[in-house]
């Protein structure tokens, strides 16, 4: 399986990658973006089997072999986010307020230029998975795929997954043993006095003074030392007092905050930290209080032998490969994959000077697909060649 991709092939990946980038979709809501990547594999790669709707509207393309082997599962995921665009590029969002700011179409389309390689030479032994995953934003798809029976049945041995990592120089690999990407929960705390007349503020209950002293004492949560299995880190993400209305002094509160940690272990710990402040604050300041948890991430944790395995497919594919001495501090529910099967998340440098993930004016590198289903290609042809211990 050392097929090169052809120009013609690159450039339709290219433009398929463009086409995702101007119709974007939010977690869960992808039967768009599902049905454009049907109708590619259908065309131009025509893959053994191809299954839709998988976990919601998540796609899977099978390369198959006759005789015994591994299965390997590699996955790109799907989702746009709520970003408005900045970009002039001709190719923009037509959707205001959404856009591929974090490269899923770039993801996307590596993973179909894989596809044509496979389709040219099937692998020898086992089959290889393509799955184009929905809603990894919001923490929910992989679970979704996980439950669903036709997923189950394919049972993969291993699973390869990758984002592409702005700052980082194009193509170069970096990865690690154990927590690759942080576990995280977005915490979602709402605090209720009384309204009054804003002329007679004593007469009702303001969570204020309550609402400021947690945003400042959140801050306390975190331990800024990254490659200690005890880094945390507590990020408040938005905050609302009362209503826009001169006359009324405010009587409820609302506060949203991130919390991280390094390992799943340690997520409990922050959670029960953060929810102490918010009893003590909201008692002190004779208020109501609730707390609800939203977009929760597991820690992705690698396997040893498939990072191993990841750095000897990169040097093959002649990229640069770095071991990192910490986590990356966003997350990636492709660790519901890594829990469950031997497998690996890495990075794929996107450019020194690429913006940000989700900033307006990010955009995927084309010059990444080339290089990405090139180190994927190696990475898949080890694992179905090579035993692997458990």
């Amino acid at each position: 399986m050392m097929t090169s991709l052809g120009d013609a092939e690159l450039a339709l990946c290219h433009q398929i990658r463009q086409e995702l980038h101007r119709y974007p979709e939010l977690s869960g809501a992808e039967s768009d973006t599902a049905e454009r990547l049907q109708r590619f594999l259908a065309a131009h790669i025509r893959p053994d089997r191809v299954l839709t709707g998988v976990g919601g509207h998540g796609v899977l393309a099978l390369f198959d072999n006759p005789h015994p082997g591994p299965t390997v599962l590699l996955r790109a995921d799907m989702d746009a986010v709520a970003v408005h665009e900045t970009s002039v590029a001709s190719y923009r969002s037509v959707h205001e307020g959404k856009a591929h700011m974090c490269g899923h179409d770039g993801h996307m389309a590596t993973l179909l230029a894989l596809g044509f390689r496979l389709a040219r030479e099937r692998p020898e032994a086992g089959r290889v998975g393509l799955l184009f995953q929905p809603a990894e934003e919001d923490g929910t798809g992989a679970m979704a795929i996980l439950a669903d029976e036709r997923f189950q049945a394919l049972a993969p041995d291993y699973v390869i997954g990758w984002h592409n990592l702005p700052g980082t120089a194009l193509g170069t690999l970096l990865v690690r043993a154990g927590s690759f990407a942080c576990a995280s929960c977005g915490m979602a705390i709402t605090l209720t006095g009384k309204t009054s007349h804003a002329a007679k503020p004593e007469d009702g209950v303001s969570p204020q003074v309550a609402m400021c002293r947690l945003m400042e004492r959140f801050s306390a949560l975190s331990t800024p030392v990254e490659n200690d299995e005890a880094f945390a880190l507590a990020t408040v993400v938005y905050a609302r007092l009362g209503e826009p209305a001169f006359g009324i002094a405010p009587g409820d509160a609302t506060v949203m905050v991130t919390l991280r940690t390094a390992a799943d272990h340690r997520m409990q710990a922050l959670r029960q930290k953060a929810e102490a402040l918010v009893q003590h604050e909201a008692e002190q300041a004779s208020l109501q209080w609730s707390i609800r948890y939203h977009d929760e991430f597991a820690a992705t944790e690698n396997h040893p032998a498939v990072v191993a395995l990841m750095m000897g497919a990169a040097e093959e594919a002649g990229l640069v490969a770095e071991t990192v001495d910490r986590p990356m501090r966003w997350s990636e529910d492709f660790g519901q994959f890594t829990r469950r099967f031997q497998g690996a998340l890495c990075c794929l440098g996107s450019g020194e000077s690429c913006p940000q993930l989700h900033n307006p004016d990010y955009d995927f590198p084309d010059a990444l697909i080339e290089q990405g289903s090139h180190f994927m290609l190696h990475a898949a042809k080890r694992l179905l060649s090579v035993s692997m211990p458990a």
